[in-house]
């Protein structure tokens, strides 16, 4: 498949051309056998950056501010396409969070349970959860610009919006996600890097660890390193393309909403854009901001002021999801802005790019 590969509009400055040679924009990751997932990897150089909300204009759980220091990682120039989630789908037989059981009953007496009223948090989450068994997947209507809650005939195949291969898999769960790193490890004759019962990430050895830079296998990238990534190496920046202001020509976007200082009103697209086809950052990664929301590894930890060093959260019920969507407004688009899930929730809006320590 052909990826278009189009710079960013505009001349970067002096210094944005500094930092983008401190870390390595462009360099691809060869690996030692040749896999075709590494091509299209870049390698980022770690440092120590400011975590969180630098301008101060966002939710609270994008705060404190704190110092966090990365080591080497690579990531993926492009997020992974529905045609690449076909190749792994045809050769395993594997069955999406989507793609559970239609069992119109059981839902039925789920959505009876929640019309009910009374029900406490814990219920309500209980319900969510077995909600969560069954086929489909949040629905973003494109027209209406609202959530229209789960359609059960929603999944990677058909997530309610024409796609190509070239766009990125949209209406996939975290758990779909690490069996698809799982699947790419084994094919590039590397250790796989999740145990898939307990999603805890694994080492060389498959002993569970908390050192992301033990993992030798395809993983999602971490929370910190996502944001790292998309910030050019923590640059002081809005968006994914580099830049402190979304406009539709370089993210994908709702940007037809909202009345934020830092957009410019334009196109809403109402579905993906093929990856690559729109602004690359600094680092030569592409839709950090736009397209699809993107899974990372560890679970969603509230920040605190502490300074951290490679930071690996466990101890939470979700994972973060992070990057905006092709549905969200300019706010969403923000690399500062965090979403929490459930490992086998799903919407169609949701996706993935791969990473792998150095």
């Amino acid at each position: 498949m052909s990826r278009p590969r189009l710079t960013a509009g505009g001349a970067k400055t002096a210094v944005c051309l500094a930092l983008a040679l401190a870390v390595a924009a462009g360099a691809a990751f060869s690996g030692d056998r040749g896999d075709a997932a590494a091509a299209n990897m870049v390698l980022v150089k770690g440092g120590t950056f400011q975590r969180g909300d630098v301008f101060g204009e966002g939710g609270e759980n994008e705060r404190p501010t704190h110092n966090v220091t990365l080591s080497d990682f690579h990531i993926a120039k492009y997020e992974v396409t529905v045609g690449d989630f076909e190749r792994f789908v045809q050769e395993t037989g594997y069955k999406t969070s989507a793609e559970g059981p239609n069992d119109e009953d059981a839902r039925k007496k789920i959505s009876e349970q929640f019309a009910s009223g009374n029900l406490s948090r814990e219920q309500m989450v209980e319900l969510r959860l077995r909600l969560l068994d069954y086929s489909g997947a949040g629905f973003w209507d494109a027209d209406k610009a609202r959530w229209i809650g789960y359609d059960p005939l929603i999944n990677w195949k058909n997530p309610g919006i024409k796609q190509a291969a070239d766009h990125p898999v949209l209406a996939v769960s975290v758990d779909d996600a690490m069996h698809y790193c799982n699947w790419l490890s084994k094919k590039a004759g590397l250790p796989l890097a999740y145990d898939l019962e307990t999603g805890a990430i694994l080492d060389e050895h498959g002993y569970p660890t908390l050192d992301i830079t033990a993992v030798k296998g395809y993983r999602l990238p971490t929370e910190a390193e996502w944001e790292y990534a998309a910030r050019e190496g923590g640059r002081k920046v809005r968006f994914g393309s580099g830049e402190n202001v979304a406009k539709s020509s370089q993210i994908n976007f709702r940007a037809n909403a909202g009345e934020y200082s830092y957009f410019e009103p334009g196109e809403y697209r109402k579905c993906t854009t093929p990856v690559g086809s729109l602004s690359a950052n600094s680092l030569g990664l592409y839709d950090m901001s736009g397209n699809a929301w993107e899974w990372v590894s560890d679970k969603f930890a509230e920040y605190t002021s502490e300074a951290q060093t490679n930071p690996y959260c466990t101890e939470a019920r979700g994972h973060a999801l992070r990057g905006g969507r092709w549905g969200g407004d300019a706010s969403e688009a923000r690399v500062f802005h965090r979403s929490s899930w459930v490992r086998n929730d799903r919407c169609n809006n949701s996706g993935f790019r791969i990473a792998k320590s150095n």
